[in-house]
């Protein structure tokens, strides 16, 4: 019973979290961010700037 119990938690997880980054963030960019924590590449700087009216 606890296995079930414990097998059926990670597959939720599992599938919440493959849920969520489908949805919200994007498996480029998911893939993107984990280059740059690793040091395969350089994080890219995003510049914006707000128009003054």
């Amino acid at each position: 019973m606890k296995l079930r119990v414990i097998l059926g938690a990670l597959l939720w997880t599992l599938l919440i979290t493959v849920l969520h980054v489908s949805l919200n963030v994007g498996w480029g960019e998911l893939v993107q961010k984990a280059k740059v924590a690793i040091g395969v590449e350089r994080a890219r700087l995003i510049v914006g700037f707000l128009p003054v009216t």
